[in-house]
């Protein structure tokens, strides 16, 4: 699952980059490209998953409403990343970090805990384990 989740991760990210370059986007398209992130996943998706997914659709109808308005249009950083945290903050980066720390919960890889590494320092502006590897994580969870 760990590569599959990635892989929806990486989909809705997309999601914001591409509303950054085209603020124009039709919220059909907003819809569309939700559905088929997910479809990197087995059938059936986790409830969990497809809500955080749900709600990256809706912080990009943000983001486009945002960066939209011709007088920011003009104005939007180079990089799409600075441009999702300049409309929504933190908050928009939330919900693809919930999905990768319901995989880590779920299906553990290193991969997965690298990237909630990265995500939550994003989300949180603090590190997430700091000094702890893969496998300390695991083995702290098999005593628990």
């Amino acid at each position: 699952m760990s590569g599959s989740l990635l892989s929806v991760v990486e989909s809705l990210d997309h999601i914001y980059e591409r509303v950054v370059a085209d603020p124009g986007v039709r919220e059909a398209d907003l819809v569309s490209w939700v559905g088929e992130a997910l479809m990197a996943l087995e059938p059936p998706v986790d409830k969990r998953i497809s809500r955080e997914a749900r709600r990256v659709g809706r912080l990009a109808l943000r983001l486009r409403e945002f960066w939209g308005r011709p007088e920011m249009h003009s104005r939007a950083p180079q990089d799409w990343r600075s441009a999702v945290d300049e409309a929504l903050g933190s908050r928009g980066w939330q919900p693809t970090l919930d999905i990768i720390r319901f995989g880590l919960e779920n299906d553990p890889s290193p991969e997965l805990f690298e990237e909630m590494q990265y995500r939550f320092a994003v989300v949180h502006f603090r590190p997430w384990l700091e000094g702890i590897d893969y496998l300390s994580y695991l083995a702290a969870r098999d005593d628990l």
